[in-house]
């Protein structure tokens, strides 16, 4: 596949964007070209106390919808938020439920059950409300539902419609229509989530009642949404997302407290990736897998105990929803085979569930770069339903519109998309869908397109521009980490971890050296001299700081992918000095000068500085005070030192047979103690001093024992938690897996403890 990649040359950037920014013009170059081109934009986009947020007064309809809401309270009227069964839906629900119970309002809620209902209003729900119900107020949804809501006014009923999705040919006959994209499309809240509308209308009805400092209680609800609901982070959702993390670093809202605790990380440190990766999934969980409801229960609670018992069920339903995400994906690779070539990707299994189709999709489009369309058989034996995710340059929903014969009914946009049909009318489908999708890949040629914020060499990288650049977050859609790119950079080494699945790499360029990984890059060919695009990380280890790359593609020519990685040019050279068992035997360890002392393990060492095998450091001397856990380990040490003597400095005591499983237990009873469950692979495999895969099977063998579970929140990173002590089946395949890993590694530290040192040299440099 052929990677394009664009970025802008020359940008002029003016004087007084550098007078903002402090002579920064990293800074001044990513702003300008993300559309912040005024001394005004960029004030408010760093600092939100300088933004002039939006009055809920400028959304067309929001003083009629007020005043129906005001009177309907005075008059004891009954009141139901209509809601969604998503995070922005459950959200949306949660503060307008929340609002006028606080001015007294009888309200109730229904959020959609998506198996039996679907999306949206639901005929029969109407029907069941208007036998109680005078006002129904929609959140996250209402816009479409035209024929449910003529229902509900022909059955007595008033309605307030609040959404935020695009509008449709024919609006319905609600009383009020409040919805953001009423307003102008360059109207700074134009895109905001449906929370962002219910936090709008509780805003109005406060100021209307001269409460207006009572809306902060509501931000923290609106910041999920805006994080959750992906939508783009500028103008509104911005200074929405900015004012709404404070308030969920310290809330006291019961559900939220207890939901961060059993994520296990500290709320005072939330920050969109927490919500993202930990917070949105577990509620969102609620309506794939359960009901949504659990979750807006959790929101509304206000007792400790009862929030904690729905905090604990939203998380076990969570594991069970990435339990049948993971199986999905397993059995959908599988059904691809290895031998996959790029082409869409049209998959049904009657037994898949619905609510996990989408997920999977979009990590099998993430994987492959094609479209994929997912199927998976309702209740009823009848229906088949089925989520869609695209790449660039193909609009999956038009695609779609183009099979619409075949389809009972289809939703969404470029990327995304759901639909139905019948079971008789699958095969006609599938053969009239890929057809459709062939052509477009035909179209647009085997090409990706990637976009980057600049060329950037890795020579000019720094901590400080880390630094400087993590004050462009909260980042986001429309506001996305920053990426760069650099040619011919060289790939000093690499070095697959956790079973071929990631890549580490020392990259070098213009004489200077990063370490860096690249995610999921495991098992792909890359040469010697290669382009990438990447961002910039920090490795935070022990009150050291260093500078990480975030490989996000590695581009390598043909011409440079036959080079070898390794030149004959690149032979390493350095001495050894033999200190092995100095301890022991009475010796003392010189002091040298410009020294590095490599140290894997749980013992305190009085030797500085010390480094592990994933941090990075120049010195003359590489001093092994551990032995590395494999030869590539002590590899990537060297090329990263690239020391002038290698001393060996490790003793006999390695060689415990049982250190492995002793350490790895003690350091995980730290971990749930005293660090909130909240660990990473790497950390877990330098306190332990064994292979990341290694680190990996050990904990899955100790999930199998009842010990511990685990949940993955990002590559690498777990939350750890206490077992239920029950022992799963197939556990004996997992231990011979293990022994024989262990047995390899103690085979590698015993050759390291008996041979000359001269060998080892040789094996070191061996090509």
């Amino acid at each position: 596949m052929k990677i394009n990649v664009h970025y802008n040359e020359i940008i002029d950037i003016p004087l007084w964007i550098l007078d903002e920014l402090k002579g920064n013009e990293l800074l001044a170059q990513i702003l300008l070209q993300r559309g912040v081109d005024s001394p005004k934009k960029v004030r408010e986009f760093l600092n939100p106390d300088l933004y002039t947020p939006t009055d809920p007064f400028e959304f067309p309809n929001m003083e009629k919808a007020i005043e129906m809401i005001i009177a309907a309270v005075d008059k004891k009227k009954i009141i139901c938020i209509y809601g969604d069964y998503d995070v922005d839906g459950t959200t949306s629900t949660t503060i307008l439920v929340k609002v006028i119970r606080s001015i007294g309002g009888n309200v109730s809620y229904h959020v959609p059950n998506r198996f039996t209902e679907g999306y949206g209003m639901n005929e029969g729900v109407i029907r069941e409300l208007s036998k109680e119900v005078n006002l129904i107020i929609t959140c996250d949804c209402g816009i479409s539902n035209h024929t449910e809501i003529s229902l509900a006014k022909e059955l007595g009923m008033a309605v307030i419609v609040t959404d935020h999705h695009h509008l449709p040919d024919e609006l319905p006959p609600a009383d009020a229509i409040v919805t953001p994209k009423l307003l102008p499309e360059n109207h700074r809240a134009h895109n905001i989530p449906g929370a962002g509308m219910a936090y709008f209308l509780a805003r109005g009805i406060l100021t209307s009642l001269n409460r207006e400092k009572e809306v902060k209680d509501y931000l923290d609800l609106t910041a999920l949404a805006v994080v959750a609901d992906v939508v783009p982070l500028h103008g509104e959702n911005r200074y929405l997302l900015q004012k709404g993390l404070p308030v969920l670093a310290s809330t006291t809202r019961p559900g939220l407290v207890e939901l961060f605790s059993v994520c296990g990380f500290k709320q005072q440190e939330i920050s969109e990736e927490e919500i993202g990766f930990q917070i949105a999934p577990r509620i969102n969980a609620a309506g794939r897998i359960s009901s949504a409801k659990l979750a807006v229960e959790l929101l509304l609670a206000d007792e400790k105990d009862e929030a904690k018992s729905l905090a604990k069920q939203l998380d076990q339903i969570n594991s069970r929803r990435k339990e049948l995400g993971e199986g999905m994906y397993e059995e959908a690779k599988s059904i691809l085979g290895v031998d996959f070539e790029a082409a869409p990707i049209i998959l049904y299994r009657p037994r898949w569930h619905e609510g996990i189709l989408g997920i999977t999709a979009s990590k099998l489009c993430e994987d492959y770069n094609v479209p994929v369309l997912l199927m998976g058989l309702k209740e009823d034996g009848k229906t088949i339903t089925g989520s869609a995710r695209s790449v660039a340059n193909i609009h999956i929903y038009d695609a779609l519109k183009k099979c619409e014969g075949f389809l009972n009914k289809f939703g969404g946009h470029a990327g995304a998309a759901g639909f139905s049909l019948t079971r008789e009318k699958r095969v006609a489908f599938e053969k009239s869908m890929l057809q459709v999708l062939a052509e477009e890949i035909k179209e647009i040629g085997n090409v990706r397109e990637i976009t980057v914020d600049g060329k950037l060499s890795l020579s000019q990288v720094s901590q400080k521009m880390y630094f400087d650049l993590r004050k462009l977050a909260p980042f986001g859609e429309a506001n996305r980490v920053p990426i760069f790119y650099c040619q011919d950079s060289e790939v000093v080494y690499h070095r697959a971890t956790s079973n071929e699945k990631h890549l580490r790499l020392i990259l070098r360029h213009e004489n200077k050296q990063h370490s860096a990984i690249w995610w999921w890059g495991g098992g792909k060919e890359i040469g010697q001299k290669v382009d990438l695009t990447y961002s910039i990380g920090i490795n935070r280890w022990q009150g050291r700081e260093e500078v990480q790359l975030i490989v996000d593609q590695i581009i390598t020519h043909d011409h440079k992918l036959k080079e070898k990685l390794l030149k004959p040019e690149e032979k390493l050279d350095f001495e050894i000095q033999d200190f092995r068992n100095w301890r022991e035997i009475g010796r003392e360890l010189p002091d040298f000068s410009n020294a590095v002392y490599y140290y894997e393990g749980t013992d305190e060492i009085r030797l500085t500085p010390t480094i592990n095998r994933y941090q990075f450091s120049n010195a003359d001397h590489l001093i092994l005070v551990s032995i590395p856990p494999g030869l590539r380990v002590l590899k990537e040490l060297i090329y990263s030192v690239k020391p002038k003597t290698l001393v060996l400095a490790y003793s006999n005591r390695e060689m415990e047979s049982d250190a492995f499983m002793k350490r790895l237990i003690g350091v995980l009873k730290y971990v749930i103690e005293r660090k909130d469950g909240k660990a990473g692979i790497y950390q877990i495999s330098v306190l332990t001093g064994e292979m990341e895969h290694t680190v990996s099977l050990g904990l899955n063998y100790l999930v199998d024992k009842g010990m511990i579970e685990l949940e993955n929140t990002k590559p690498e990173e777990l939350i750890i938690k206490k077992g239920d002590g029950k022992s799963k089946k197939g556990i004996r395949l997992k231990e011979e897996r293990l022994k024989a890993l262990l047995t390899e590694s103690r085979a590698f530290r015993k050759y390291l403890l008996k041979t000359e040192f001269m060998n080892l040299k040789k094996l070191i440099i061996k090509d």
